[in-house]
């Protein structure tokens, strides 16, 4: 007897597919169907599972380490001006 609840259902997804579409399902970029199949897939896979919560918990590690440093408001406004002064200087076409 197989451990799979889906063996019979056509639309199940084998271990490579997957891992292959691990980091589409965590950012949410897949369809409903086959979210629903990967997440069918998890809950009874004791190969993919660890896989995706290794991955699941270091995306969420960076994401909380990623932060945006914004340039001081001097420098921007430099780097803007420098930017103008530039498209200024070109000749017209």
């Amino acid at each position: 007897m197989s451990t799979n609840p889906h063996a019979d259902d056509r639309s199940h997804m084998t271990c490579t597919e997957v891992l292959e579409r691990i980091y589409e399902y965590l950012d949410g970029e897949l369809t409903t169907e086959v979210e629903l199949q990967i997440r069918d897939h998890l809950a009874f896979c004791r190969k993919c599972f660890p896989h995706f919560r290794h991955e699941q918990v270091f995306l969420r590690f960076m994401e909380r380490r990623a932060t945006i440093a914004k340039a001081p408001p001097a420098l921007r406004r430099r780097i803007m001006q420098m930017l103008i002064d530039e498209e200024a200087s070109r000749p017209l076409e």
